[in-house]
């Protein structure tokens, strides 16, 4: 990761509509927070396409040069174009503030505030491996973690060991209805064509993604807006330079990274060695999958449907891996944003001396 990065805005005039392909049935458990990052790469590549005079129809790839093919890409790899998102942010009186993902293994306390969950070093069986617990040390004055975000200045302090406090959106309302498409000229559902229509109403603000690529920031300059989501409402594009750089490794003998983007593993929930790069995976602290799908303009019906694991999935580390981007290819569809991670500090559960109870007797005795 470079240390320069770059913040696409995407300020819609009205709401945003994105539409989710799902099973309907009672052991469907994945849920959607953020939308997929597919609908932002295509509207920007509809616009670029429009830019470079390229001839656009509805159900038919377009027939592009091998130098434009490797510029913008296409529905399978996205070229030059390289984005990590989307997240939120708002907008007041000219200052800005941006809301990424909560980390899951964050818990209040009534008396303290916001804390991390320590790692208890146990051996619980996943898979072919074993690990230990995201455990709450303490076992009174626990209050339920409602909030989804965590504003870009409070993951900070998360970073560097201090304070911190989630929140929600204050610019953002969602909502959430289910769509049945029907038969032409019969009155009967179409096959696979059930979906839920998330949607999203901003007051002052937006969705950001984010960049390090000289050569992205340089495409994206040519375009003034885009048209995003199922109803193609339309969005104005701004591209500016990003204060700080949130990916950079953290000051800390423990370690953990947090997923900003979904990411999609060959073993599920973690790659199928238990390891990231040569990291060892120690524990998770995760929620329920998240569903990636989309619309296929060209075909006209619905993308697959993956199963990613969640945006602020955290996962303990016995070190630091050797290198953060073959951690990114780990997952699949890497190219296109997924598996972005951050590093955030953790605690290890503390042992007591002399006769009184230690965290990890505290721990089988609520067992």
């Amino acid at each position: 990761m470079k240390e320069k990065l770059y913040a696409i805005y995407f300020e819609p005039e009205d709401w945003l509509a994105f539409r989710e392909s799902r099973r309907f049935n009672p052991g469907d458990t994945a849920r959607t927070v953020f939308p997929s990052p597919f609908p932002f790469y295509g509207a920007i590549r509809t616009m670029l396409l429009k830019k470079y005079d390229v001839k656009l129809e509805y159900h038919q790839k377009p027939n592009l040069s091998q130098e434009l093919l490797r510029k913008i890409g296409d529905e399978s790899q996205p070229g030059i174009i390289k984005l990590y998102g989307p997240f939120v942010y708002s907008e007041s009186e000219g200052k800005r503030k941006h809301y990424f993902p909560a980390p899951k293994n964050v818990y209040k306390c009534e008396n303290s505030g916001y804390k991390t969950m320590h790692l208890f070093d146990t051996k619980i069986k996943l898979n072919c491996f074993k690990i230990g617990l995201a455990w709450i040390p303490e076992v009174e004055g626990i209050k339920e973690v409602t909030e989804s975000y965590i504003e870009l200045e409070e993951l900070r302090k998360l970073q560097s060991g201090q304070s911190f406090v989630l929140c929600h959106a204050p610019n953002l309302i969602e909502e959430v209805k289910t769509g049945i498409a029907l038969e032409e000229s019969v009155k009967r559902t179409k096959e696979g064509m059930l979906y839920f229509l998330r949607i999203y109403r901003f007051k002052n603000g937006g969705f950001f993604m984010l960049t390090d690529s000289e050569e992205t920031v340089k495409e994206i300059s040519k375009i003034e807006g885009v048209f995003l989501g199922s109803k193609q409402r339309w969005c104005r594009v701004k591209v500016e330079q990003f204060g700080g750089n949130i990916f950079q490794r953290i000051d800390s003998k423990n370690v953990a990274m947090m997923l900003l983007t979904p990411a999609v593993y060959d073993g599920g929930i973690v790659p199928k060695e238990g390891k990231f790069d040569d990291a060892i995976v120690k524990a998770i602290a995760a929620t329920k999958k998240t569903v990636v799908s989309g619309w296929d303009y060209t075909s006209g019906k619905p993308k697959p449907i993956y199963h990613a694991v969640s945006p602020g999935t955290v996962y303990y580390l016995d070190k630091f891996p050797k290198d953060d981007e073959t951690v990114v290819k780990q997952s699949y569809y890497n190219e296109f944003g997924f598996g972005r991670f951050v590093y955030i500090p953790y605690e290890n559960l503390k042992q007591c001396e002399g006769g009184e109870q230690n965290d990890e007797q505290s721990f089988l005795a609520l067992c």
